[in-house]
């Protein structure tokens, strides 16, 4: 069944070879985007059916977008398609309700099947990096114990906008702080939590339930 596809990849012929592949099997590719701001102007103007983001770019990355597409109320089905993925990075991604994870070293043939998953309803993600993701949440888990509770208030506020995966700029206008405040604010969180990426500050979040 054919798709509408919005893709983002900042590397330009990479994108432009996937377009073509993707059209040349029957897929309708509404846009593509090179950047944050490129793939939320797409994603505003067409009504996809799936979006297809690089994890990996210049102004942030696919988690940056999906957090940004997520935030301003869209729902549509997300696929990952990454040269690597770390297991903070996939349980971020799984939180923040990324539908497909493909490698792409992986055969072409699997981002098809992939697809028509997800277009299925489905979820597609290779069971190794989930298995991978599942012991690294283990692990992280038996290692350090949670402190939310020595987060303030603010602090508390600005981790979940960070799980909601806004930006610092955007967090800064929705708390009405300087980009400075709220980079502060992100060292102490860091600090509070044991955590050193925003992947692992989501991934801490994630609910005792889900480990």
């Amino acid at each position: 069944m054919m798709a509408k596809l919005i893709v983002v990849d900042d590397h330009p012929i990479f994108l432009d070879g996937l377009t073509q592949f993707l059209k040349s099997n029957g897929h309708d590719v509404l846009g593509s985007a090179k950047s944050e701001r490129e793939a939320m102007e797409l994603v505003a103007s067409k009504e996809a059916d799936i979006l297809i983001l690089d994890l990996s770019m210049k102004d942030g990355g696919g988690l940056s977008v999906l957090g940004e597409v997520r935030a301003s109320g869209y729902s549509m089905p997300a696929i990952f398609l990454t040269v690597y993925i770390s297991p903070a990075q996939t349980l971020a991604a799984v939180a923040m309700g990324v539908n497909g994870i493909v490698l792409k070293e992986s055969d072409p043939q699997e981002l098809l099947a992939c697809i028509a998953k997800v277009e299925a309803g489905e979820n597609c993600i290779d069971p190794a990096i989930m298995d991978r993701a599942l012991r690294y949440s283990v692990n992280a888990k038996s290692k350090k114990p949670k402190s939310v509770h020595l987060l303030t208030e603010r602090e508390k506020e600005i981790s979940q906008l960070i799980r909601a995966g806004l930006r610092n700029r955007a967090i800064a206008e929705k708390c009405g702080l300087t980009e400075g405040t709220v980079k502060v604010h992100l060292h102490s969180i860091f600090q509070k939590l044991g955590v050193k990426s925003r992947a692992e500050l989501i991934v801490s979040m994630i609910p005792e339930e889900t480990h």
